[in-house]
């Protein structure tokens, strides 16, 4: 990759470092002197915009590469749809991040980002079938039962202290929901992760790799969020934007590298 394809994701990784260094020194004169949290908000909601689009660019690009009537070819519109539409709720919330340094919750963005997460279970599931069809094997019942259950414990674990806290009923369906169709998301994932790196090689590895990396960023995003909603855990606002922009930005990496494979 040139140095100019590489530069999209060395400032997620920079721009992650930056909102970690800010929960790990937010006095140091770095943070009260040049980026104070209304500049680092905004900062946050344009890389968010901008890895959010080129996600969905490169998915939907991923669609048109494939013949019509290739398996996968729903699923890569299917997941530019989840991304058009988690864009449309960051859209949203962007003027309010930008001019008064603000996350409004709940409020109008949270319809698109509901919405899209049928778009996204809809998608690892059509690729499931994909790679069932091409007689990939799923693994065992044995197998994806006991990660269902791993999941389910790992749910139950993390957000049980959110349920038990007393709010809105809107506010508290919300912060329950989104991590936990995230996590519902991480067990198709990691059964094309698993089929990919055993059965079509580097490549393919690679690009399951980035995509369920991207999605465990977004459920460790939306459980910081949780807790910082329901618990007001104040110190987690950094890594909230910090595993967001990081999540959407190996989500797009994911979809860039299997365009050049389709392209190559």
């Amino acid at each position: 990759m040139s140095a100019t394809g590489r530069l999209p994701w060395a400032v997620a990784g920079l721009a992650g470092a930056l909102f970690v260094g800010w929960a790990i020194a937010p006095e140091s004169a770095l943070y009260t002197q040049w980026l104070n949290g209304h500049r680092l908000l905004a900062i946050a909601a344009v890389l968010k915009l901008a890895y959010l689009l080129a996600g969905a660019a490169c998915a939907f690009a991923c669609r048109d590469h494939l013949e019509p009537g290739n398996p996968a070819r729903p699923a890569w519109f299917l997941l530019s749809l989840g991304l058009l539409s988690t864009f449309a709720g960051q859209l949203c919330l962007a003027p309010f991040q930008i001019v008064f340094g603000k996350t409004p919750f709940p409020s109008v963005a949270d319809i698109f980002y509901v919405l899209a997460c049928p778009f996204l279970i809809a998608a690892l599931l059509v690729f499931l079938n994909a790679y069932r069809e091409a007689g990939l094997p799923l693994g065992s019942l044995l197998e994806r039962g006991l990660l269902v259950a791993g999941v389910g414990v790992l749910a139950v674990v993390i957000l049980r202290p959110v349920a038990a806290t007393p709010g809105p009923l809107l506010d508290r369906i919300l912060t329950i929901a989104y991590p936990a169709l995230d996590l519902v998301l991480l067990v198709p994932l990691v059964l094309l992760l698993r089929m990919a790196l055993r059965l079509r090689g580097d490549r393919a590895g690679e690009v399951w790799l980035l995509l369920l990396s991207g999605f465990v960023f977004l459920c460790a995003g939306d459980i910081c969020f949780a807790y910082l909603q329901s618990l007001g855990e104040e110190h987690l606002d950094p890594f909230v934007h910090a595993t967001f922009i990081l999540g959407y930005a190996l989500i797009a990496a994911g979809a860039e590298r299997q365009l050049r494979i389709l392209k190559s």
